[in-house]
């Protein structure tokens, strides 16, 4: 399965315009509140230098990169879990998503209207989250009064302890705090996963600033607010504009700007960063494929990635890293010299390893 990534924010933010630079699609981006009304679902290839490598030295015939599949939706509002705006009812195509970006407006336009009626990041921020714990609660509130007539009834029935971990995330929900800022034990990650609970979910904020850069103050503002490490900025409506240019157009204003990186490509690794995610690659049947697998996953997790027969069935990993194969030019000469590690199942894959992986059918 791919990445998943919701993309939230207020109306008119620049969330639909980002979700064009992403999929070079053509979802509605108007100068008007809830100009999208339906969600955008694209799939984005992730840039991969080092799968580009691979594939030139080892000619599979067919090459393909991990993704991410983004989802876009209507704008929330102030009010939203009370039915404004157009609600919270698309809320639904995010709850199983891996991770949240959330779209924040930096640059002040005169003629691009705003909900609020004024710039300010921090702010929209507040008002976002609040809905999304309100929705959270609502989820919570529904499950507790079914799980409440099943404890009456047998107090010591299985779901008992799913029914005192949502009584606390209920409690904190209530204070006002996010679950992802929260340690939470095993046993509430497990039931904020059964129950796809919208902020437990990590957020990577994007400051939407201005092509020249308009809106920085605003942007340090939201920095502080929510820290480096969870913040991006970019000038989306710049980043659609070059999603439109063919790949030798957009190497050459990369250039012309000293960019090694877009934008977007940022984003994409922001999200990798964000999931603590890596990548492995396999080369079988002709086929060069790169994987996601979060990082700290053993060889046997890796093949139950690929296909869960293959976990059953594991009997060992040959393991080489890109570089060794990018330096020998063929993973036949590595296992010729004897250079392909033979790992068993609790190898710990790291990011960049090339796997080849031995199981009965």
């Amino acid at each position: 399965m791919a990445l998943f990534i919701g993309i939230v924010g207020l109306p008119n933010v620049g969330k639909s315009t980002l979700f064009n630079a992403l999929t070079g699609g053509h979802a509605a981006a108007s100068n008007y509140p809830f100009c999208t009304v339906d969600s955008n679902v694209g799939m984005v290839a992730v840039p991969d230098p080092r799968l580009d490598l691979l594939a030139g030295i080892l000619s599979p015939q067919s090459c393909t990169a991990t993704a991410i599949e983004f989802v876009d939706i209507a704008g929330l509002v102030r009010g939203a879990s009370q039915g404004e705006g157009l609600g919270n009812r698309f809320l639904s195509h995010v709850r199983e998503a891996d991770a949240l970006v959330h779209v924040l407006r930096c640059f002040a336009e005169p003629l691009v209207s705003h909900v609020e009626g004024r710039i300010d990041p921090v702010s929209d921020r507040e008002v976002v989250e609040a809905e999304l714990m309100l929705a959270d609660l609502e989820t919570v509130g529904k499950a507790l009064s079914r799980l409440d007539k099943v404890v009456r009834t047998d107090p010591h029935s299985a779901q008992r302890q799913e029914f005192e971990v949502l009584q606390r995330l209920g409690q904190l929900l209530q204070r006002g705090d996010i679950l992802w800022k929260n340690a939470l034990a095993p046993e509430e990650v497990e039931v904020v996963k059964v129950h796809n609970l919208l902020t437990a979910k990590p957020v990577l904020y994007i400051g939407n600033i201005g092509e020249q850069g308009e809106g920085e103050d605003q942007w340090e503002r939201l920095v502080a607010a929510v820290g480096a490490d969870r913040a991006l900025a970019l000038s989306v409506r710049l980043e659609a504009e070059l999603a439109q240019l063919d790949p030798a157009e957009r190497r050459e204003f990369q250039a012309e700007m000293g960019l090694t990186q877009t934008g977007i490509e940022q984003l994409i690794v922001a999200g990798y960063r964000l999931l603590d995610l890596i990548t492995f690659y396999t080369m079988a049947n002709g086929k060069l494929q790169a994987w996601q697998l979060p990082r700290g996953a053993s060889a046997l997790k890796a093949a139950g990635r690929i296909h869960s027969d293959m976990e059953k069935g594991f009997i060992r990993a040959e393991v080489a890293a890109a570089d060794e194969v990018i330096e020998a030019r063929s993973l036949a000469r590595l296992r010729d010299e004897g250079r392909l590690r033979t790992e068993g199942r609790d190898y710990v894959v790291q990011d960049g390893d090339v796997v080849h992986f031995l199981f009965r059918s």
